[in-house]
């Protein structure tokens, strides 16, 4: 009998791609940190591999696919998924409150002020 593969391939070459690919490993609740080599990962309390051999190989490649054609975005993408699977809200809206300006004075002489 022939184990399914349970982890998706990479649908394309897009942000878009890469959100999908994230969203399929959350819903499969097969997510996990991509700076982890999918070999190491085993079932809590089992100590058995979490992924097949074959699994891991799709795993490793298609994350090198995805860091060499996004880069960090793939940490971004994959924290997402992260806080949505604990529940976790991030809320950024602090960072879209504005700070006060300094004055034209205090910018013009520094620290004299």
């Amino acid at each position: 009998m022939q184990n399914k593969v349970r982890v998706p391939k990479i649908p394309g070459n897009s942000r878009f791609a890469l959100e999908r690919w994230f969203y399929k490993l959350y819903t499969d609740d097969l997510l996990f940190n991509p700076d982890d080599r999918p070999e190491d990962i085993v079932h809590i309390g089992k100590n058995e591999p979490f992924f097949s051999r074959e699994e891991c190989v799709i795993l490793n490649q298609s994350l090198d696919l995805l860091f060499e054609r996004h880069g960090d975005t793939v940490y971004e993408v994959a924290l997402k998924y992260f806080n949505k699977k604990m529940g976790i809200q991030t809320d950024y809206t602090y960072a879209q409150k504005t700070l006060p300006m300094k004055s034209h004075k205090a910018a013009n002489y520094g620290s004299r002020l």
